[in-house]
């Protein structure tokens, strides 16, 4: 639990820098309207709900951590619970309140997200349950559903309900849009509109439509570079740079038990123009390195764009919970670099350790085309932001016959794509929703954002090659 906190407080960090970059730091400095006494007797007086007040250095904001009692089985609600851990950023409770999760454990902590800072609002950053503290023991696996998480949200808005009176936008980025969208699905009347960010639609696993867009990203000089230089790690320096993540593994102290460090390395650099194009595009195509680069050269551009410790064991296994959701629901993409075919050396065999022990058979699809039909046939109040250069926007929703919805594009946007990014006519666009849905009119930001260096974008986690190769295993094993 400790080792989770101390991960959950340096992502935080991460995400303090992210959110300054992306909106300035803009907002109006106000004193809460209730101060930590008030509204700490406030929160505790709800059913099931514990709460504390932690330091934050954020202007304007009392930061709270609070824990739901939530069943693990929303359609028994008398049987076993677990806590749900959910942080809050308390401004003024008759502000907006932006309802936001990850989709994972929650990593924001006490960081205002985009919508935060542009409503100044309230925000609470929801743990989606089987993530880090919010995992029931024992770990009944059948009850991490779309539709469980789905009530769990509920079950926090409505609490919330009876203290803020402002109006309530749901968000989140990749798999926390995703969330977003599952929750309205199921509720649809909870919230006056919800934003998902760089959200994707999959429906299979694998879906390969993700393959053939990635194929059209970028320019194609770059799109060659990131290839080639690919194919030059695998097919003439993959033992050098084997080597050198044993080296590290070494000192730093890292296992590959799950995943051995032969098949991880050759995971990390098929992965490698994926991850490109998802975090860092066409800004960083001068970085590229050459295919007749040293070998220290080739190293650390890979460690820095698709490192292979993202496949250690530590790595692995703060992904469980999404690596199960993949496979029985969500789907998850077709990497693509079938061009690396001819130089793999390992099987898919060699990857099935990575997974939960007990995982059922994928529903077909099932509950993504639910999904999919009520955005399009009943959605409303939906704001969806893509990245035009972003692998996962081969998944993108369809808007339908959804009602007062947008779907908007940043040019040449990465998976870190906001609104505040967007060009501006669609970036007034948004704000124009956001201001009819919760009667606050948006803040813009008064700083531009730099997309020039590596490293600058959250990483949103995804399944990694070497988890399609372990499910695909699984799969086939049956």
């Amino acid at each position: 639990m400790a080792k989770s906190r101390v991960m959950k407080r340096a992502l935080a960090v991460l995400a303090v820098l992210l959110v300054a970059a992306a909106c300035g730091d803009n907002s109006p400095e106000v004193t809460p309207d209730a101060g930590p006494t008030d509204l700490l007797g406030k929160l505790r007086a709800l059913p099931g709900v514990t709460a504390e007040v932690r330091p934050t250095d954020k202007a304007g904001y009392t930061y709270y951590v609070l824990h739901f009692t939530q069943p693990v089985d929303h359609d028994a609600p008398g049987g076993p619970t677990f806590q749900q851990e959910v942080s809050l950023l308390h401004r003024d409770e008759a502000a907006p309140m932006i309802v936001q999760t990850s989709g994972y454990w929650d990593y924001y902590l006490d960081s205002p997200v985009e919508l935060t800072n542009l409503l100044a609002a309230n925000q609470i950053s929801i743990e989606h349950r089987y993530f880090a503290e919010s995992r029931p023991v024992p770990t009944d696996w059948s009850k991490l559903t779309i539709a469980q998480m789905a009530a769990d949200e509920h079950a926090i808005i409505a609490a919330l309900h009876t203290i803020y009176g402002g109006k309530f936008l749901t968000t989140g980025a990749s798999k926390g849009g995703m969330t977003a969208v599952y929750h309205r699905r199921f509720y649809p009347d909870d919230v006056a509109g919800t934003v998902p960010y760089v959200a994707p639609l999959s429906f299979g696993a694998p879906d390969v439509r993700y393959a053939a867009f990635l194929d059209t990203l970028g320019t194609a000089g770059c799109r060659q570079q990131v290839r080639d230089v690919a194919t030059e790690m695998l097919a003439n320096r993959r033992a050098t740079l084997l080597a050198r993540a044993q080296d590290q593994a070494t000192s730093q102290g890292r296992s590959y038990t799950r995943i051995p460090i032969g098949p991880a390395v050759e995971s990390a650099i098929v992965s490698l123009e994926w991850t490109f194009w998802q975090y860092y595009g066409a800004n960083v195509c001068g970085q590229v390195p050459a295919v007749t680069a040293t070998d220290d050269q080739l190293w650390s551009f890979l460690d820095s764009i698709s490192p292979v410790t993202d496949n250690d064991d530590d790595s692995v296994a703060q992904f469980d919970a999404y690596y199960y959701q993949a496979y029985v629901q969500l789907g998850y993409p077709d990497g693509g670099a079938a061009y690396l075919d001819a130089y793999l050396m390992y099987s898919d065999a060699d990857y099935d350790g990575a997974l939960p022990t007990q995982i059922p058979a994928y529903d077909g699809g099932t509950a993504m085309h639910d999904i999919d039909t009520w955005v399009q046939q009943e959605g409303d109040h939906l704001l969806f932001v893509y990245g035009e250069w972003d692998p996962w926007s081969g998944g993108e929703f369809e808007l339908g016959q959804a009602a007062d919805s947008l779907r908007l594009v940043q040019a040449h946007g990465t998976h870190g794509s906001r609104i505040t990014r967007l060009a501006d006519a669609d970036r007034l666009a948004a704000y124009a929703k956001l201001e009819a849905w919760t009667g606050v009119t948006p803040i813009p930001p008064t700083q531009p954002r730099s997309h020039t260096e590596l490293g600058v974008e959250r990483r949103e986690p995804r399944v990694p090659p070497a988890i399609v190769r372990a499910l695909r295993a699984r799969g086939r094993r049956g």
